[in-house]
């Protein structure tokens, strides 16, 4: 690990299960609340079916053009393909702040993370890039818990408009971080956003297994393997100990 900790000056993170944990019980949680707001404002409903359509969309953006979704537009089309009603914008406003609110209050952090980002920021400089389609949730959830303080940058696709393995999420990441790609360790989850996305921008990339992902995608012929491979997070430390 200390070969290649010598060739890093930066370190880039992923949010969701890698950081914290959002896999399928936090997911369920959101679909959950969202399922509850929509029976109150528009009748009973097949949660199944709305699960169903949940899933199609937070798979669609991996498809074409990367293009991040829009969380107003698939709400909408949600409340059209469920009750075969249009929404209003008072009623998209309302729905959206309960997934907000969900989402940031499923999130739980260990607080030996901040022990490590500590240590990691002693040696590296730190930077974040998250596939969300709400940047305020990023954000807000960030500095909820004091962790916003580690990261000299922060990108997320619904600002960006495109998800990883995209090339301009990481670009966008290094140039302002002012670090070269293959001086960057990106640590992530998600075998096609973080690895391939990661490798194929230049960087060096480590593959955590920590957490059960809700997105999984099957390594293909010809992908790029990771540099590392953790199954914890503190594994990390490693990059910060002395060489024998």
């Amino acid at each position: 690990m200390q070969h290649l900790a010598s060739q890093l000056d930066a370190l880039i993170f992923d949010y969701g299960n890698t950081l914290i944990e959002f896999g399928p019980s936090q997911v369920d949680a959101c679909d959950r609340a969202l399922s509850t707001a929509l029976e109150a404002m528009f009748g009973p409903h097949d949660f199944d079916s709305m699960q169903e359509i949940q899933h199609r969309e937070r798979r669609s953006p991996y498809e074409g053009e990367l293009k991040e979704n829009d969380l107003a537009g698939t709400t909408r089309s949600l409340i059209h393909s469920l009750f075969e009603t249009d929404a209003n914008d008072e009623q998209i406003a309302e729905l959206l702040e309960v997934r907000f609110n969900v989402m940031v209050s499923s999130i739980e952090v260990d607080p030996t993370i901040h022990d490590l980002l500590e240590r990691l920021s002693q040696r590296f400089r730190l930077g974040l890039i998250s596939n969300y389609p709400c940047s305020r949730s990023i954000n807000h959830s960030l500095a909820q818990h004091g962790l916003d303080r580690w990261f000299e940058t922060v990108v997320v696709s619904a600002d960006v408009g495109h998800v990883k393995p995209h090339p301009r999420l990481f670009e966008l990441a290094v140039s302002s971080m002012n670090v070269r790609p293959e001086a960057t360790l990106y640590v992530g989850d998600n075998w096609l956003g973080d690895i391939q996305g990661a490798k194929r921008f230049g960087m060096k990339a480590a593959w955590i297994r920590q957490y059960i992902p809700y997105e999984v995608f099957p390594e293909n012929p010809g992908d790029h393997q990771p540099d590392l491979v953790v199954e914890h997070l503190s594994e990390l430390a490693g990059l910060t100990h002395a060489p024998d």
